[in-house]
């Protein structure tokens, strides 16, 4: 317990602490503000129930053990560690009025709580240590060396060793409850008895027991200014994650009413994005996975919202539109560049990573949007499947006409003629009118109809489903096209979708219902599934060669559907099917999301290329697919690494029309 002159002492500490923490609180509280109102207050108990799961086990780091990084054993026991600690800081500071808090809880408490955080120390310490040898000495390219890093391992480290040391000398002088449990405690007040430090041991506990808390205090301060602000922001980012619908959009509600469209200030994000750079927690791993990191590409994740975080602070003493050149006002092309905004495929890899829900993609697009919609500023050969969008429908610009002209010999029924069916099969833009994308479109619908499926077809009447418009920024094109299509296939009281396009299914099932598009959407691996597991299909045939299948992102991080595919593939006789390096949700993109697919990618390495040397890597003979973007990506690998004689490019529909003996019918 303190003196009194002690006391006012501490007293003005503590309201200086506060007064500076709240200072800057409200200064960070101030930046958030900036940003647009978005609510982000529904399902409040499922909202605690998954930052409570996130955060006290740990499992928002724990999960990258498993894909080989270690550094969240670590995290774990520091963050356990430096939690009992605060939890000590309280009594430390409340002891300085009332003396020893534990003890007044009784022995058995004191002793436990002294036990165990003699333990938690040497543990937050070793985790130290082991911390300053990964990112100083064995660093992965991912993590950057930092001062700010550094102070704060140095801070860590050098409050646990104050508490021992403080510690110590308590025991020695005799001063307070001694309890022989605190084993560290009683070993350094040993070595300081050795050292004839008796004397003077009730005068050093008071010394370090002040350094101790002025470290404390000055720690909860500097936490925030430095990166570790995700210290008290990735809770809040947590619990305030999208509760939409994995994988899908926001869209620009009431567009003829706008004024101005997407992102291109940082005024213009909402109070949660701007939220997403205070939580950043610097890890590196989204950039470490993302494949335009990989390839070359100038987008990097972390980079991405850094930039961003350093921006909204040098903004945070200006006026939003205060003047044109203003810091506020100009963040693309100074602060994110035109070449970063559209490298990025949408392959959601940054985002499944992230340990701290942070949305990177929203961000993208909603510059993108930005791009298109009020500057008309992007790819020409954007421009050109735009305009084909708008007049024909489909990327390639074919007449419309001709979207059931793959079907013609099949005897398929259209819905036109004949809406009784159970399932509507949308086919899409690939399987219309791509040569390649009609040979999996006429084998899926060979077996659909061998498994006596009832099902039909919107043939002409089938629109573009709008994916690559709305994620390539162009929303006004994308909200036409989808429109257009619930218009039809609620017209025809359509109430379960087939497709065989990831992108396709992802639009249909999140995103149309935005706008009146409720539907059971399946994609044709689960439903090939499930006709292999009820027997209605027979797979008769054996397959030859060494296959690899290979994760589709809208298929796999976007709707979780990682078994389906593999079983399916599992099911044929003699099938032999080996794993790529980069599988299920840590697979590497083809390169063709996020409207990439149509542009040109003279950047670096083609991702495309990467993801085919990864198959060359395991021997595979045969890539298996289950998306026409994939399909013609990974088939343009194999043609650009010279492997047309050792290797093919098969989506699964294929795979089993060949395993039912059906495939030499094409």
């Amino acid at each position: 317990m303190l003196s009194n002159v002690g006391k006012i002492f501490f007293l003005l500490l503590i309201a200086s602490t506060i007064f500076v923490f709240s200072k800057r609180l409200i200064f960070l509280i101030r930046l958030l503000k900036l940003g647009k109102p978005e609510d982000r207050t529904d399902r409040f108990w499922e909202r605690l129930k998954y930052t409570l799961g996130e955060v006290i086990p740990q499992r928002c780091v724990l999960k990258h053990v498993m894909r080989g990084d270690y550094a969240g054993i670590g995290h774990m026991l520091m963050f356990y560690g430096f939690t009992l600690f605060v939890i000590s800081y309280i009594f430390h500071i409340i002891g300085g009025f009332y003396g020893n808090i534990p003890a007044l809880f009784g022995t058995t408490f004191n002793n436990w709580f002294a036990l165990l955080l003699n333990i938690a120390g040497l543990v937050v310490m070793a985790a130290v240590i082991w911390a300053v040898i990964r990112r100083y000495i064995i660093r992965p390219a991912r993590l950057k060396p930092s001062m700010d890093a550094a102070i704060i391992l140095v801070l860590v480290f050098g409050l646990m060793a104050l508490n021992f040391a403080m510690e110590g000398f308590r025991f020695l002088s005799g001063s307070g409850d001694f309890t022989e449990w605190a084993f560290v405690g009683v070993a350094l007040s040993n070595v300081f008895a050795s050292m004839g430090l008796q004397e003077k041991a009730c005068t050093l506990f008071h010394v370090f027991w002040w350094i101790h808390i002025i470290v404390v205090f000055g720690f909860g301060i500097y936490i925030l200014y430095s990166k570790h602000l995700h210290i008290l922001a990735s809770h809040f980012n947590l619990f305030y994650h999208s509760t939409k619908p994995k994988g899908s959009t926001q869209p620009i509600m009431d567009m003829e009413k706008a004024e101005t469209f997407g992102i291109s200030k940082i005024t213009d994000f909402s109070w949660k994005h701007l939220l997403d750079l205070y939580a950043c927690t610097e890890c590196g791993r989204c950039t470490d996975i993302c494949p335009a990191s990989s390839s070359g590409k100038s987008l990097k994740p972390f980079d991405l919202i850094h930039n961003l975080r350093e921006h909204l602070l040098a903004s945070g003493n200006e006026q939003p539109g205060e003047k044109e050149g203003g810091k506020c006002s100009a963040m693309i092309g100074e602060v994110v560049t035109g070449d970063e905004i559209w490298a990025c495929t949408n392959c959601m890899a940054c985002m499944e990573v992230c340990p701290v829900a942070i949305e990177h993609i929203d961000k993208i697009t909603g510059m993108r949007q930005y791009k298109v919609l009020m500057e008309a500023d992007f790819a020409q050969e954007l421009q050109l499947t735009y305009r084909n969008m708008e007049n024909n429908s489909n990327p390639w610009g074919i007449g419309a006409h001709m979207r059931a002209d793959w079907a013609k010999e099949l005897d398929v029924k259209l819905l036109s003629e004949d809406s009784d069916v159970e399932y509507l099969y949308y086919v899409g833009c690939s399987g219309s009118f791509d040569d390649r994308g009609k040979k999996t479109a006429i084998a899926f619908a060979k077996i659909l109809k061998a498994a006596g499926i009832s099902f039909g077809i919107l043939g002409t009447e089938e629109g573009c489903c709008g994916d690559s418009a709305m994620r390539g920024g162009n929303e006004y094109l994308y909200q036409i096209l989808a429109q257009m299509n619930i218009e039809v296939m609620n017209g025809y009281g359509v109430k379960k979708i087939i497709t065989t396009c990831p992108h396709g299914y992802n639009a249909l099932k999140k995103d149309y219902p935005n706008f009146g598009g409720n539907y059971e959407v399946y994609h044709h691996t689960e439903i090939l599934a499930d006709l292999i597991t009820h027997g209605k299909i027979k797979l008769n045939k054996s397959a030859h060669g060494l296959f690899s299948y290979h994760d589709s992102c809208f298929l796999g991080r976007y709707n979780g559907i990682y078994d389906q595919p593999r079983n399916v593939l599992s099911a044929i006789p003699g099938m032999k099917l080996v794993e790529m390096e980069r599988n299920r949700d840590k697979s590497f993109c083809c390169g063709a999301g996020g409207a990439r697919m149509w542009m040109e990618e003279d950047i670096g390495e083609r991702i495309n290329d990467m993801r085919t040397d990864q198959a060359i890597e395991v021997n595979a003979e045969k890539i298996a697919v289950a998306c026409p973007f994939c399909l013609t990506m990974i088939g343009d690998g194999i043609k650009d690494r010279d492997m047309e004689e050792k290797m093919e490019a098969l989506d699964i529909a294929e795979i089993v029309w060949d395993a039912m003996g059906l495939r030499e019918e094409r």
